[in-house]
């Protein structure tokens, strides 16, 4: 299958792909998990969430570079930092996109990956050079750390994952609401024991 993959046509279908599908839809494709356990589920998650059908790996500056060569591509990542990012966390201009600098900006732990603006974003990096697999094995000293940054981004789903996001607060709330009927419940049984205490039935008067 590698040897018949042309890189081009096999990006811009994987484009189409996404693009021509609702986004709520996109999301559950491409931010999908599986149990290490369930291989049929892994295996349809590498064809859905694969950036290329080839299998070189570059070393994960060079799926940026590779990025700012296509004025396209280039301004879906502007979009990307800008959409998940607040200002104060990651802004480049655009000779600041060149720098490793401007990647270890881009923490993954800060990402607004909950925002539909921003996973909309992320959606539309599907299909460029951005997610073509990448590895930081070999990359040595300062480089290493925006090597890291790039990878865990665009290869790591699960900070894109807002159905963790909602689970949690649902979780929560259940819990709150749970704790209230609890304390609620306690209360009323502890009036009934009460009066039932102090309660004495009256004698019944029988007339003859």
């Amino acid at each position: 299958m590698a040897e018949q993959c042309h890189s081009g046509r096999c990006q811009q279908a994987i484009k189409q792909f996404y693009g021509r599908m609702p986004q709520n839809v996109a999301e559950m494709l491409v931010l999908c998990e599986c149990q290490a356990s369930d291989q049929s589920c892994l295996d349809m998650k590498t064809v859905l969430q694969s950036g290329t059908c080839g299998e070189n790996t570059w070393i994960c500056q060079e799926t940026i570079d590779q990025c700012l060569k296509d004025n396209n591509c280039r301004d879906l990542l502007k979009i990307f930092q800008t959409k998940c990012w607040s200002p104060e966390e990651a802004q480049c201009s655009d000779t600041d996109l060149r720098n490793d600098e401007c990647y270890t900006q881009m923490d993954p732990v800060l990402i607004l990956g909950a925002y539909s603006e921003c996973r909309k974003a992320f959606l539309a990096t599907l299909g460029t050079a951005l997610h073509y697999p990448c590895t930081c094995k070999g990359v040595l000293n300062d480089n290493l750390l925006s090597c890291n940054m790039i990878h865990e981004v665009f290869h790591n789903r699960s900070h894109f994952n807002y159905l963790l996001y909602a689970f949690a607060t649902a979780l929560f709330v259940g819990v709150v609401i749970l704790m209230s009927l609890a304390v609620v419940s306690k209360i009323w049984m502890l009036r009934r024991r009460r009066e039932t205490k102090f309660h004495h039935p009256r004698k019944s008067v029988v007339i003859l």
